[in-house]
């Protein structure tokens, strides 16, 4: 396999992954759609995204083949972690906004 096929093959694996974590992480998960309330508040969510990305590929055979002609089976994988953790609420009542935080503390009573 030429080394141009086998970028093809790594780049397309990357992108991928890549696309789908985009559609995770898009700004509509960080700042969320707004909820109105019957007294006429705004709120609006607001949330930490950590992410993490890993790829790789390679070819993997008998190494005393160095013949580009005679292909080496490709092996790739790719990972990711993604991580949602609500930081607050945006409170907007027609006169003041302020921001609600969240907290880790747990909840009593």
């Amino acid at each position: 396999m030429r080394s141009s096929e086998k970028n093809k093959k790594i780049d397309g694996l990357i992108e991928t992954s890549l696309q789908s974590l985009g559609e995770i992480a898009s700004t509509k998960t960080v700042v969320g759609e707004p909820i109105y309330t019957a007294s006429g508040f705004q709120i609006i969510p607001i949330s930490k995204v950590t992410m993490g990305y890993l790829s790789g590929g390679g070819e993997y055979g008998d190494l005393k083949i160095l013949d580009e002609e005679k292909a080496l089976p490709f092996a790739g994988g790719s990972g990711a972690v993604v991580s949602m953790k609500p930081m607050g609420f945006l409170v907007d009542d027609g006169k003041y906004c302020r921001l609600l935080k969240a907290t880790d503390e747990p909840l009593d009573s």
